[in-house]
């Protein structure tokens, strides 16, 4: 083991690797410390969906969102290229069903925004399609409904695929992973983070990279101060039909069902802030989720309930991650906070914190995801606790 690497990076999540990663490429002598088994928490629980975010947004964070999905198509091609592993990354579109009058209007609203980017795009990145249009284009919808926003630029990524695959890219370019192996405390000298405690010993580096989800604020109090990260359940199902019976993810509010290529479809999922750190399914969680699932596509029915588990997804107060150096403690770089827009945001967060950790800077506006910075608790407030 390289007790001494340039880099530790605490977490192996989708994020904590591809900053390992993209580190690692650069020449850069890396080690990537995992509680558990790399990929297994909040990174394996989603359902893979990439998306651009609200059309009516223009702040920072949602114009990274935008770029982190330009950068998917050939972030997850590089990966197979490298590993002989396929993501199975495709823009399959995404379908939100409007059901009702006020979501019809306000998604008509943001259709007329979304025009202002079609130059930017070469295209349409949304449309609102008349019901004998979703029809049409989803024939398995239920036929209650007043239409639907369609938004092209959403793809998806088989998550479980695309973890093999960066844990396969690490290990080749040379990142030293170390599994079963939590992390108890940072060592600090000076208010300067020189290393870490774990129950195998101590670890030194010049640079501590934090992207250990809901748990990356447990590990000293000053953090929970400055970036406070709590967990968020949300529980999922996998359903799986004979055939294929949807071509787009489907949207509703938050509830969304994602078509895979062999018949199986992810259905998820809830938001429980007031779970803690309990991963438990329960009966009125996932029976909303197939309720809803049935409803908006009625030749479900008859599918078998193939799995259901619960993730914990790091959430933040005001529902942004937290992106670069920590206030306070020199040497400990954040990466974390990313709550259901992690697997959407990680081409350009590890790009973005190797930049931050090679030269000192980004060319990305990272003001609003600084640690440190001035928060609101709009995470409780949207999850109406």
């Amino acid at each position: 083991m390289s007790q001494n690497p340039d880099v530790i990076v605490i977490g192996g999540g989708v994020i904590g690797l591809a900053i390992a990663d993209a580190l690692a490429r650069q020449g850069v002598s890396v080690t990537l410390l995992e509680r558990g088994n790399c990929g297994r928490e909040a990174s394996w629980a989603g359902a893979g969906i990439v998306q651009s975010g609200s059309w009516h947004r223009r702040d920072p964070l949602v114009q990274m969102q935008r770029e982190s999905v330009r950068l998917y198509e050939s972030f997850a091609a590089d990966l197979r290229e490298r590993t002989g592993i396929d993501p199975e990354y495709i823009r399959c579109g995404s379908l939100e069903v409007l059901l009702e009058d006020q979501h019809y209007r306000m998604a008509r609203s943001e259709v007329k925004v979304a025009a202002a980017f079609e130059q930017d795009y070469g295209r349409k990145v949304l449309e609102l399609l008349t019901p004998q249009q979703t029809q049409a284009s989803e024939p398995a919808l239920t036929h209650d409904l007043l239409g639907a926003k369609c938004c092209p630029m959403t793809g998806q990524v088989r998550n479980p695929r695309l973890l093999q695959g960066l844990c396969a890219a690490c290990r080749r370019g040379g990142v030293e992973i170390v599994e079963n192996c939590g992390v108890e405390r940072l060592r600090i000298q000076n208010d300067r983070v020189t290393g870490v405690q774990t129950p195998q010993g101590l670890r030194s580096a010049a640079q501590v990279i934090l992207a250990a989800g809901c748990w990356s604020s447990l590990l000293d109090e000053r953090l929970a101060k400055v970036m406070p990260v709590l967990p968020v359940r949300g529980q999922i199902a996998l359903l799986k039909m004979p055939t294929v019976v949807l071509q787009h993810v489907i949207e509703r509010g938050r509830t969304y069902l994602v078509p895979r290529r062999d018949g199986h479809v992810v259905v998820g999922a809830t938001q429980e802030p007031e779970a803690g750190f309990d991963k438990s399914v329960t009966a009125g969680g996932i029976g909303g989720l197939l309720g809803l699932a049935t409803r908006l596509v009625p030749g479900l029915a008859p599918a078998v309930l193939v799995q259901t588990w619960a993730g914990l997804r790091p959430g933040t107060p005001d529902g942004r991650p937290y992106i670069g150096a920590v206030p306070g403690l020199t040497g400990l770089m954040a990466a974390t906070g990313h709550f259901r827009s992690g697997l959407t945001l990680t081409p350009l967060t590890a790009r973005i914190v190797a930049d931050l950790i090679l030269r000192g800077q980004t060319a990305h506006d990272i003001s609003r995801c600084l640690p440190g910075r001035e928060l609101e608790n709009r995470l409780a407030a949207s999850a109406g606790v």
